[in-house]
């Protein structure tokens, strides 16, 4: 399927085919080998989703945590987080609280101290006033991911990347938030414009992105978007390898494959990733060109 984005100038308009879902498949097996580690953890996750019918994480909980989370490292979003829940145990605690600063003191090492405890408390004084409780957990109630993103839109802080997570990891729906991350390495690829905002890159992949691969493939693009000296931001990754190394990036070579995946690149991968009959969905689903020899 494919679809328009405009550039933010609306100047010109291009027509995208891209990902193709070998390409979503083979960028999803290929960083899952390099990243382990985010896999198995989202294999834990779907088990516990799976065993409690739901996602496990409170819907203010996750919205919170986001909001904490945008513009910094995870270092001092965690330690934001942890000083936050140190001070105020409960999200009452936080609406009720009558002096801003005490919220700002408990994350002021997230920085924009001030204006994330100000939007905060008041989403939580606000949810208080119409329904009696400050508690986003009815947001769990609604079956229409469009009727969460609406509901969630009315709050001051809550953009369209908070909103994706939230649907994506506390009410386990079929989405693909775009970060910085991300955004640059799916533009790196050719799967989306160079002009394209993170909103319109977020409205294009949520379609084209294959349902089974979104969780894994984002949090892996952001994974790698930190370590990879080819992917991150000016060739600075915020982890690289301890050991003063550079990681071989499976993806340099995907935005010339054109939205298809030589099978020499995707055989291996998906059967590490996926059981032999996926393996065979992929391949029914690629136009596989001839594999340029290696010189």
């Amino acid at each position: 399927r494919s679809r328009q984005i405009r550039n933010p100038q609306n100047v010109q308009e291009q027509e995208f085919t891209r990902p193709s879902p070998a390409e979503a498949y083979y960028v999803t097996a290929a960083l899952s080998k390099l990243h382990p580690e985010i896999v198995d953890r989202h294999d834990e996750r779907r088990k516990k989703a799976h065993q409690s019918c739901g996602g496990q994480d409170t819907i203010t909980d996750s919205i919170m945590h986001t909001m904490l989370s945008q513009n910094t490292t995870d270092a001092n979003k965690d330690r934001a987080w942890a000083g936050l829940k140190r001070k105020f145990p409960t999200w009452d605690m936080v609406e009720s609280c009558e002096n801003l600063e005490e919220i700002e003191t408990a994350i002021k090492v997230a920085g924009l101290a001030k204006t994330r405890a100000q939007r905060m408390q008041n989403i939580l004084r606000q949810v208080k006033q119409e329904r009696g409780k400050a508690s986003l957990e009815y947001i769990r109630d609604f079956d229409d991911d469009d009727k969460v993103k609406k509901e969630l839109s009315r709050f001051k802080g809550l953009g369209p990347k908070t909103i994706s997570c939230v649907l994506l990891f506390s009410l386990g729906r079929n989405e693909f938030p775009v970060d910085t991350h991300v955004l640059r390495i799916t533009q790196k690829m050719g799967w989306i414009s160079s002009g394209a905002s993170r909103e319109q890159a977020y409205d294009y992949l949520n379609d084209n992105i294959p349902n089974e691969v979104k969780m894994d493939l984002h949090c892996l693009l952001v994974r790698h978007g930190k370590v990879c000296h080819k992917c991150a931001a000016n060739g600075r990754p915020q982890f690289p390898p301890e050991d003063g190394s550079k990681l071989d990036c499976p993806l340099s070579k995907v935005s010339s494959w054109g939205g298809s995946v030589p099978e020499a690149f995707v055989v291996d991968l998906a059967k590490a990733y996926w059981n032999a009959s996926a393996v065979v969905a992929i391949k029914s689903e690629m136009v596989v060109p001839d594999v340029p020899k290696s010189k």
